[in-house]
C-alpha cells in the first residue's frame, strides 16, 4: 500500500491514475469523510438529472412530445456529467485528505493503476 504524501505526489507527477467503479465513486461523494462542500452540487445535478430524464419528459408528452424528448436528452447529459464528476471529486478530496484517502483504496471497485495499467498494490 502506497501512502498518502507517496499518492500525492505520484499522482501529481502524473505517474499514476485512479479508476473507479462509477457506483463507488458516486458512494464515495456521498460517505461522511467526502468534503462537505462537494455535496450539495452532486445531489442538485443527480436530481435535476433525474427530473429532466424521468419526470418532466413524462408531464411534457402531454404539451409537446419534442419537448418531452429534448428534456430527456439533456437530461441524461447531465446524468453523464454527473457521474464523471463523481470521480473527479473523489480524486480531489484523495490528494486533500489522508483519512479519506485510507477509506478509499480499502473500498471495492477503485484501483490505482501505473501509466503502463499495472495496478499498484494497496
Amino acid at each position: 500500500m502506497i501512502t498518502h504524501t507517496e499518492f500525492v505526489k505520484t499522482y501529481k507527477a502524473g505517474k499514476i491514475s485512479v479508476r473507479f467503479d462509477q457506483h463507488v465513486a458516486n458512494h464515495l461523494v456521498e460517505s461522511p469523510l467526502a468534503d462537505k462542500h462537494n455535496k450539495p452540487a452532486h445531489y442538485f445535478w443527480t436530481y435535476s438529472a433525474f427530473g429532466l430524464s424521468f419526470i418532466i419528459p413524462i408531464v411534457l408528452l402531454f404539451i409537446n412530445w419534442l419537448y418531452s424528448v429534448g428534456s430527456f436528452i439533456l437530461g441524461r447529459m447531465i446524468w453523464t456529467a454527473t457521474k464523471n464528476s463523481a470521480a473527479d471529486f473523489a480524486i480531489n478530496n484523495m490528494l486533500d485528505d489522508e483519512k479519506f484517502y485510507e477509506y478509499t483504496i480499502k473500498q471495492p471497485g477503485v484501483t490505482i493503476v501505473d501509466k503502463e495499467g499495472n495496478q499498484s498494490s494497496s
